[in-house]
Order: structure tokens, then sequence, then C-alpha cells
């Protein structure tokens, strides 16, 4: 035998020897010594009782199974770590994990720092910084330990004082108890709860077929463009009868017919006796603002919404900025403003939230825009995704739109990006010097690339429209696609006004590229709305209203710079385009009150040229609502047919005009080389810059006027008041 046959015998040998020794291993220790893992010795005594059972008194058993050693399970240790950690994350983070339902409080308000007692390291308990979005949205649906009720960041307070609790608990091994919290600092006080705790309130609603009738007005005239419902669930919701037992619902369908009602002819939508001017206040003054501030619901958030809408055809517009305050708060405490989980499926509540929010963003930047204040969002305070372009129908069909079918949805989802840019042509352009000088954005070079990439974001912009949204006057889209072309090419326009008005009276290179745009786009405005109307026969959207008068202001200080230059005034083509503008606002004045005090304000700035135009009073019986009678009978003279192709984007500075092109070159293929002295001198481009932010604001106008010279050399000063005008 060789020797590594004999050493593989001897090794088999030794292998099943000893695994036969294993098997008959007879020194197993009883239960006992094994719960106080001691030597046991009951394989050595009379009826192997183990001397320890024997001192203790007790049976010696070895009943227990005997546990196989061997190494520990790598994976449930990771998993162990990573629980731990994500509770201690999780107790950094003060949410509401229940962000995307309503609130419901039922619970006393001692319970609302109530939370369950998490271990967790100390370090990590004071790591404050941690992913908020991931934290936040990621582990609230996981985790429901918590019982605060309101969503507070890293910044506040109570973030500091939920990971001093943690540090408590974890240091006690107890958990903080609410039993010794004084009532008296925690419950709402008597005096107060009248005023803040919700009260049934009795809704008086209107026959059914008046809401059927102005459902459909809504659905058809303002959903498509303003998709803050959903509208199959809402239907059913009013078919169920939901309004009459919740009130959130109730006042949601309170304020959707208030607005609907500015398109309705029914006499049921007015206030007995008055004009239509009222139409919907009898539904719109019911609505009540929640007294209970903590408790936001989906439906709250779309009332407050609708209840501003509404407000901004009423005698204070600026009560729409309150509404819209209060939905813009109510969205921060249901944490909206932050991105969902990512991976998650689409569902309705976090799709019909995303809507909400992008409707709010809307509104802020429009309103902003119009009355001169600041936006509300900043870009980098929310991380919202776009919504779905899928339409309401087939949301319960798994968010998919059939192939072939184009969304309606499409629009807003353009819209939202478009406002995006206008929202930051606002920040950067129109933000206050002190912001500006810290951020770094000021300088004639940062102005001009400033412009330069906004144009180039609004280029881009419009080359993405998918083809059933783009606007063509000749062909425009028909359906729902025309109302929603229209509008996102109305405010394409608006947009780019926004962008270039400011350096209009700037002695720079950006000077005459940007009235040329100015205009141009005024003019497009101005066009595709009369489009608009003649086909729709119905009073504008509100966004409209206001862009049609800042549209009508810049055309007529535009003709002020051809008279300036003494040329007849004749020649300036815009003056018909500004009698476009005074008819759109005449028509809107019929349902929306500011839109009369925007016409008398552009009638009494046209009526500073000589030029005797059309009668504005004989206008007055022909735009009441629902007896526009034909186009023709709407606008009897003769329309103004631009030279241009409206259509077309307007002007860029990379669109053939050389930089530092002045004002004079810019008009010498049309003026006479000898009219170019003073035709936009610093008195005229003051008039461009100091029109009030705020048109809503009557004083603010006085101010502008009774600041103002006549045109003509030896004309006396201009002294026109609007108080003098009824316009109060």
């Amino acid at each position: 035998m060789s020797d590594n046959e004999h050493f593989e015998a001897n090794g088999a040998h030794t292998e099943s020897a000893r695994r036969h020794s294993k098997q008959r291993r007879p020194d197993r220790s009883c239960d006992i010594c094994r719960k106080k893992k001691t030597r046991c010795d009951g394989v050595n005594m009379p009826n192997r009782c183990c001397s320890t059972c024997v001192a203790f008194g007790t049976s010696c058993t070895y009943v227990m199974p005997s546990r196989t050693r061997g190494p520990k399970n790598a994976i449930m240790e990771e998993l162990k770590k990573e629980n731990e950690s994500l509770k201690a994350q999780l107790r950094n983070v003060s949410i509401c994990s229940l962000c995307a339902q309503p609130l419901h409080s039922q619970a006393s308000s001692a319970s609302v720092l109530q939370h369950a007692s998490l271990e967790s390291d100390v370090a990590a308990t004071l790591d404050l910084d941690a992913e908020e979005d991931l934290t936040g949205d990621a582990l609230a649906s996981r985790f429901r330990q918590f019982s605060i009720k309101n969503y507070f960041n890293s910044t506040g307070s109570f973030e500091v004082a939920s990971g001093a609790m943690a540090m408590k608990e974890q240091y006690t091994g107890k958990p903080m108890s609410p039993q010794t919290r004084r009532s008296l600092y925690w419950d709402i006080l008597p005096w107060e709860k009248e005023r803040y705790t919700k009260s049934r309130t009795l809704y008086l609603y209107p026959d059914r077929d008046l809401i059927a009738s102005l459902l459909r007005l809504y659905f058809d005239i303002i959903h498509p463009t303003v998709p803050i419902l959903h509208r199959p669930s809402f239907e059913k919701s009013v078919a169920d009868g939901l309004h009459l037992t919740d009130m959130e619902f109730g006042g949601l369908l309170l304020s959707v017919l208030a607005t609907a009602s500015r398109y309705s002819d029914d006499p049921r939508v007015f206030v007995e006796g008055d004009a239509s001017l009222s139409s919907g206040w009898k539904f719109a003054n019911q609505v009540k603002i929640a007294r209970n501030l903590f408790e936001p619901t989906i439906y709250e958030l779309q009332m407050y919404y609708l209840m501003a809408y509404f407000a901004l055809g009423t005698s204070f517009p600026q009560v729409a900025g309150l509404y819209l305050g209060l939905g813009i708060h109510f969205l921060q405490l249901r944490r909206e403003y932050r991105q969902k989980r990512e991976g998650q499926k689409l569902n309705f509540e976090e799709e019909l939230g995303k809507r909400i929010f992008w409707c709010y963003v809307s509104l802020d930047r429009m309103a902003s825009l119009f009355h001169g204040r600041p936006t509300t969002f900043h870009i980098e305070r929310y991380d919202v995704d776009l919504t779905v372009e899928v339409d309401d129908e087939y949301w319960d069909r798994g968010f998919v739109q059939p192939l072939g079918t184009p969304p309606l949805g499409s629009y807003f989802v353009c819209h939202s990006r478009l406002c995006e840019i206008l929202g930051d042509a606002m920040r950067r352009l129109y933000g206050p010097k002190k912001t500006k000088a810290a951020l770094g954005w000021s300088g004639p070079e940062w102005e001009q690339r400033t412009v330069a990439e906004l144009d180039s974001a609004i280029n881009d912009f419009i080359d993405s429209i998918p083809p059933h949204l783009r606007w063509n006057s000749d062909d425009p889209p028909q359906g729902a696609f025309f109302d929603q072309s229209a509008t996102l090419y109305i405010t394409y326009q608006l947009v780019q006004i926004t962008i270039h008005r400011p350096f209009i009276h700037r002695l720079s290179t950006l000077a005459a590229p940007s009235l040329s745009i100015c205009t141009r786009a005024a003019r497009s405005i101005l066009h595709t709305v009369d489009i608009w109307l003649k086909k729709l026969h119905r009073v504008p959207l509100p966004n409209i209203i206001d862009t049609v008068f800042l549209s009508g202001l810049i055309l007529v200080l535009s003709a002020f710079g051809t008279k300036r230059a003494g040329l007849p005034i004749e020649m300036n083509k815009d003056l018909a385009q500004v009698e476009t503008a005074l008819k759109i606002l005449k028509i809107s004045e019929t349902r929306w009150q500011p839109a009369g005090r925007r016409w008398e304000l552009l009638r009494d700035l046209r009526t500073l040229d000589p030029v005797k135009l059309m009668p504005n009073d004989s206008l007055d019986d022909a735009y009441k609502m629902g007896r526009y009678g034909s186009a023709d009978q709407l606008y009897p003279q003769q329309r103004f047919q631009p030279s241009v192709d409206l259509t077309s984007p307007a002007l860029s500075l990379e669109s053939g005009l050389q930089p530092g092109v002045s004002i004079e070159q810019l008009l010498a293929d049309t003026l006479p080389a000898d009219a170019m002295d003073g035709i936009l001198d610093e008195e005229l481009m003051s008039m461009w810059m100091n029109i009030p932010a705020d048109v809503t604001n009557v004083d603010h106008w006085d101010a502008y006027f009774g600041d103002k010279t006549g045109v003509d050399a030896g004309q006396p000063p201009m002294t026109l008041r609007l108080s003098n005008l009824g316009w109060r």
C-alpha cells in the first residue's frame, strides 16, 4: 500500500470515528443547567438527576432542543442595523404620516405631541440634516408611530424639541407622557372655541336643473384651462349628495357654481333686481372660511382657489390674494410642495394634489404679474413633478391615455412650464435691487446674458408644444383644443413682453429689439383674442382680460412715440388694435367688474390722440352676455390686417437685428429720416416704465395721470382724475 493510500485510509477512518463519537456523545446538559450555563453532571448521577437540580429541588429534564451553532446571519444583522437607522432618522423629522390625506383630528390637542418610543443612537438622533425628501415621504408611509398633526421642517424649533424628546427617552428608557401637560396651555381656550372650531353651516343650494346647467358650463368653459377638479369623481359626489353631508364639499360646490355663473344667462344666478355683474354672488357669499386652520382637506384647497378666481371679477379683486394666501398655507400644511416617493405608482389623490399645486402656482404667477407683488412660490422652494398627460376619464384605468387620442392634459403641462419661465423672469428681472446685487444679478453683461437665457428657454418651449396645441390663426384647432391653444399662445406672448419690457427705456443694445418684441407681442395677443372671441362669443377669463389691457397700453405708448416723431397719427395702425382691445374689455365688463375699470383707463389714454375713433357708447348694447350676434355685428369696423405673420415666434435677439441698433434705425424703414428726433425720449420712456404695477389701485393711477403732461407742445398739463370719471 502506498503512502497516499495509507494516508487516505487512515483519514477516512479518523473522520468516521469522529462522526460516530459525536452521535454517541452522552454528556448533554439538562434544561436548567443550559439556562444557567453551568456544568451539568447528570450523566454521572443516579437517575440522571444532576446536583444542581437536586440543590434547587427541581426535576432534571432534557426536553429543550439543542441549538445548532453556526455563523451569524449577516443579512439579518444588516437589516437590524438599517431598521435602527431608519427609526433614528424618522424621529428627526416631525411629519404628518398622512400628508396626502385630509387631516382628521378628533383627538384632543394633548395627543398632538404623543409618539411611540423608538430605540435610536444619540448621534443619529441629532443628525438633523438628513435627506428630507427621503425621510419625510418614503418613511412616512411605512412608519405610523407618530401622531404629530403638522409638518415642521428641519429649521423649526419644534424639530429641535422632537430631537430633545428622543434623547430623553433614549436616556431614561421611558416615553414622555402627555398626562404631565397642563390643559390650560394645550387645549383651545373656552372663549376661543367659537372662533376656531368648525360649526355646521347650512348652505342653500339652487335647484337641481340649475346645478346641472352650471356644472356643464364649468366643465365646458373653465375646466379645460383650469383643471383643478377631477370631473368624474366630482360629478359622482354631487350625484351622491355629498354636499348635503360634507360641509367642505358643499363649499366647493358653491364656489364652482359661483364661478360658472359668470357664463350663464339664467336669471337665478343674479342677485334679485341687480345687473349681470352680480352673477354668482348668491353662491359665493355663502362660502365660509374654515375656522379650524389645522385640518386642510383637498376640498378646501380647491374651494379657496375657485373663490380667489371668482374674487378677481368683484369690486375688490384684492380679496383674491387672501384666498390665494390661505390656500398656499394649506398646501404647505399638507406638504404638497414636496416630491413624492420615487418609484411609487400613480394614484388618484397624489395626482390630484399635483394638479392643485400647479393651479396655485399659475394663479400666483399671474396675480403677482398684474398686481405688482412678489411671487409666493420660488422654484427652489418646491419640488413637484408636472401632472400626467392623461384625461380625467382614464385615471381609473391605470392612468393610460389611449393611443391616437390627444390628451387635454397636455395644455396644463405646457402652461405650467410656461409659468415656470414667467416666474423665473419676474424674479431675475423685476426683483429688489438688494436681492439682485446679493446674488450677482446686476450689470449690463448679466442683463444681456439673462435675456438671452430666457429667450432661449421660451424658444425651446414653443418648439416643444405638441401639434394639437399649436396655434395657427388661419387653421386653428377645433373643440376644446381651440380654447387651449389660443390661451397658451396668448400666455406665451405675455411672457415675451414680461422679459423685454424692463429694457425698453434703457440706453443699451437691448432697447431696440425689446421695443420690437413688445409691440409685436401686443399685436399678436389682440389679434388672437379677436379670433377667439369671434368664434366662442363668451367673456374671456381674467388672465386674458389683464393681458388684453396690458397689450392695449403698450400699443398706446407706441402710438405716442409715433406722434412725438412728428408723423401723421394715421400711419400707426396700432390704433386699430387699441380699438380691438377696447371692444374686448367692453364685452368683459358685463361680468367682470375690473374689466370696466380697465376699459375706462385705456379709453382715456387713447383720447390723448386727436384722431376721432368709433364712438364707444354705441357698443354698450351690443356686448350683452348671450346677445353678441354675428362677428360682423360684434366688430362693425374693418379689422386691422397685420403686415407681418403674427403667428410666428416674436422677434428675438438672434432674429437679425444687430446688437446696438438704435430705435431710430429700427423704425427707419417705415418712417422718414427727419422724423426720428425724440421718438422715444426720456419723458416717454418714463411713461412706459411708470405704469402702476397694481392696476386695481385707483390712487396709483391718479398719481400716474397727474404727473404727466400733454403730448403736444403748449398743451396744459394733463390732470385727469379717475375719481372724476366715476371709476370709484
